[in-house]
């Protein structure tokens, strides 16, 4: 239920750039679009693994001062 609003903004971000890149003539602004696709979705696939997945976080220098 979380993850929703999260692939909807994901599908709306293809689909504002898919007509782009499906135009685009030149191969480096290809190549940046499709990697900064790329980069949405797989941050989307990393941010929605588990917490116990995860690697263990640093506490905030916050809490172990004296």
């Amino acid at each position: 239920m979380k993850q929703i609003p999260a692939i909807i903004s994901m599908v709306l971000l293809v689909a504002f750039l898919l007509p782009y890149i499906w135009k685009i003539t030149e191969f480096p602004l290809l190549v940046l679009l499709v990697f900064g696709v790329f980069l949405a979705i797989y941050d989307f696939y990393v941010s929605g693994k588990k917490a116990t997945q995860r690697a263990p976080q640093h506490p905030s220098y916050d809490s172990e001062s004296t």
